[in-house]
C-alpha cells in the first residue's frame, strides 16, 4: 500500500491563485522548465530575472512534491568536517568548499527576498 502524505502545511488553508494551465499567448518561449519544486522554481527565477521568457511546467500542483513536504530547514554545511575538506583537496579547494557551504542559507534566503 502506497503512504499516504497529507497536503503540506503552507498550503493550510489554500489561499494560492489559481495557476495558468496553458502556454504563453504567443507560442514562444526562452525556457520551459518542467517540475515545480524548489529547483524549478528557483531556475524559472533566475533565467526570468535574467530577462528569459519561462514557463514551468508540473504533472501536480506546485510543490505539491518532496519540496513542498520538507521540513524547511535551512542548514548550511557539508558532510565533513572544514578540517577534513582542507587536507583532502589542499588549502585553496578546502577552503573554497568550507566557504561556498557557508553561503548557502544566505543564497537561499536572498531568492526569498
Amino acid at each position: 500500500m502506497p503512504a499516504a502524505f497529507s497536503d503540506p502545511i503552507w498550503q493550510k488553508p489554500p489561499t494560492a491563485p489559481a495557476l495558468q494551465s496553458e502556454l504563453s499567448s504567443d507560442g514562444t518561449l526562452d525556457a520551459v522548465i518542467v517540475g515545480g519544486g524548489i529547483m524549478g522554481l528557483s531556475t524559472a527565477l533566475h533565467a526570468a530575472r535574467a530577462g528569459l521568457s519561462v514557463q514551468v511546467l508540473d504533472a501536480g500542483a506546485i510543490g505539491q512534491g518532496a519540496s513542498g513536504l520538507n521540513g524547511g530547514q535551512v542548514i548550511p554545511g557539508l558532510k565533513y568536517d572544514p578540517e577534513w575538506l582542507i587536507e583532502h583537496f589542499g588549502k585553496e579547494r578546502g577552503e573554497a568548499l568550507v566557504d561556498f557551504a557557508a553561503s548557502t542559507a544566505d543564497a537561499v534566503f536572498d531568492v526569498i527576498r
